[in-house]
């Protein structure tokens, strides 16, 4: 058994953390000076009213980015930037959270600059990310939620073969404190493939 084998999935992530990429878009970790940006979109209000950040995370660029460096060394989150590959232009976010290396379960996240809309990158970023998680991380289940008035994103979510399985209210409020009714979405990754 060679070292690579030897070691937990964690730490592997951990000494390279992986370059995802297809024709239009290539996913790579949130650099420092994507901070700036980044922080633009969460902020957008047309983004901010389905997101579920902590509001303290989006004081300020350098305290988002700061959080993202956080579950890079706990690895509880792969949070990856989204980079529109013909400008070189860092466009969103896309993220397996909650992920649990033995128990293979991971809550799928993402987030496009309103710019990039109806251009069907949220579908490619994320179907780029759930193979990575089937065929890399050994991912057996996948969740992700979205709002009942999103309709968008529940698009993306079908279109990549989850299904509904519940609805949940947001338990984590939203910058505003409001509360939301949430549809909560499954793809059972052995079953799927």
């Amino acid at each position: 058994m060679d070292m690579k084998q030897q070691l937990s999935m964690q730490q592997q992530l951990r000494m390279k953390f992986p370059v995802l990429e297809n024709e239009r878009l290539r996913l790579r970790r949130i650099e420092s000076e994507d901070s700036e940006l980044l922080f633009q979109y969460v902020t957008d209000p047309r983004i901010e009213r389905h997101m579920s950040f902590q509001p303290d995370t989006l004081l300020f660029p350098k305290r988002l980015f700061r959080y993202f460096e956080e579950t890079y060394r706990s690895l509880n989150d792969l949070h990856f930037a989204v980079i529109w590959k013909e400008t070189g232009e860092v466009i969103g976010i896309c993220s397996l959270q909650q992920w649990s290396e033995l128990n293979g379960k991971a809550r799928l996240g993402y987030l496009i600059s309103p710019s990039f809309w109806n251009l069907g990158i949220a579908t490619e970023a994320a179907g780029l990310l759930l193979r990575f998680g089937a065929e890399v991380l050994g991912l057996n289940e996948v969740e992700a939620r979205c709002g009942v008035d999103n309709p968008a994103s529940e698009r993306v979510l079908k279109k990549l073969g989850l299904s509904l399985q519940a609805y949940a209210d947001n338990s984590v409020g939203y910058r505003s404190n409001e509360y939301c009714r949430l549809k909560v979405y499954s793809l059972h990754i052995k079953k799927a493939l």
